[in-house]
């Protein structure tokens, strides 16, 4: 078995849900530890590794530890590796730990965190202190999530919006009396057709925006018409809107629907990240593929503070969160291959 291969054996068959990383850590310290190049601080689960390096773009790579619950056993045959978190995103973190083994002529940093499934404000990569200026001070970063080998650019933006439509109660024999909240979010759903979902070319690549009722909520008793309902929609946005425009465009579809006693709090909203290519021309090129990133990642982060970035890793991402996890091993080499082939080439640039 290869040192890539085995990475990902000793990765999977440690458990890493969110919050539970402390072992995870350990490990990545410890193999780093072992490379008398590469400096190694730790910030409670989040391993950060540096190496020096000429001159040049300084560049970084980004994986989160953590893995979604689950109680899918770690097995292998002769193609894949089978195993909770497998594709999100510890075979990522093997071809991590796998780069750092090889030379490299540019400056370097790794981040290695936890709690990248869960709640945004417990983000390791999020909670860096005095560390965060240093992972700002880079010139292009891949964050290593799983995209199956293809290069995917950017981000999309996500917004969470609570609504509470008011009715008026009465006995269910006698509904006419009343004015039942549960059909007003029925016909606020059926006009969730006409909200336009825009597919807008960015960068040379279209992101598909999407409009989704989540979870709805209303309850008084089996013979009361209810007077309240709740309803969550997330709208998952392109790049080229901010948090506050995208907002502004859902309100705007919902006024003519709303009335005085309705209530409506934006519970979360996440910023996209706009797509780049420059930088990553080579990375492209011997990917053979790239789109548009259809969901939010880390990309959105690093782009707030001044760092190109894009998405690229083994791992199919509809096999992610999914119970039944897998990676093929010759994709999990070639994104091996490929991503050291772009890190030579941009120190041939130099």
């Amino acid at each position: 078995m290869s040192d890539l291969e085995s990475s990902l054996r000793d990765l999977l068959v440690i458990p890493s849900v969110s919050g539970e990383e402390d072992a995870i850590a350990d490990y990545v310290v410890a193999r780093l530890a072992t490379k008398s190049d590469w400096r190694v601080d730790r910030v409670g689960n989040t391993v950060i590794a540096h190496r020096d390096g000429g001159p040049g773009p300084r560049l970084l790579l980004c994986g989160h530890l953590d893995t979604v619950p689950g109680d899918q056993g770690v097995d292998e045959d002769t193609d894949c590796f089978y195993g909770l978190g497998v594709c999100d995103m510890k075979g990522g973190l093997a071809v991590m730990l796998s780069l750092a083994d090889r030379h490299c002529a540019l400056p370097m940093t790794m981040v290695f965190y936890p709690c990248e499934e869960v709640a945004f404000e417990r983000n390791g990569l999020h909670l860096l202190g005095p560390a965060e200026a240093m992972v700002a001070d880079h010139d292009l970063a891949v964050l290593l999530e799983p995209t199956d080998g293809v290069v995917e650019l950017g981000c999309q933006g996500s917004l969470r919006l609570r609504l509470e439509l008011a009715g008026r109660r009465a006995h269910t024999s006698r509904p006419w009396m009343g004015v039942n909240a549960i059909d007003r979010v029925g016909e606020l759903l059926a006009r969730a057709t006409d909200f336009e979902r825009r597919r807008p070319l960015l960068a040379g690549v279209h992101f598909q925006e999407s409009l989704s009722p989540t979870r709805v909520e209303s309850f008084v008793a089996n013979n009361v018409v209810p007077d309240r309902a709740r309803l969550w929609l997330n709208y998952r946005f392109a790049p080229d809107l901010s948090g506050e425009q995208a907002l502004e465009q859902l309100f705007e579809w919902l006024r003519p629907v709303l009335g005085d006693d309705d209530l409506l709090e934006a519970e979360e909203v996440v910023e996209g990240a706009a797509p780049v290519q420059e930088g990553f021309e080579a990375l492209i090129e011997s990917a053979g593929q790239v789109r548009a990133k259809l969901g939010w990642t880390d990309v959105s982060f690093l782009s707030s503070l001044g760092v190109p970035s894009v998405n690229f890793g083994p791992g199919d991402p509809l096999l992610a969160h999914g119970g039944n996890e897998r990676l093929e091993k010759v994709k999990l080499h070639s994104s091996l291959e490929t991503l050291a082939s772009w890190i030579d080439s941009v120190a041939a640039s130099v």
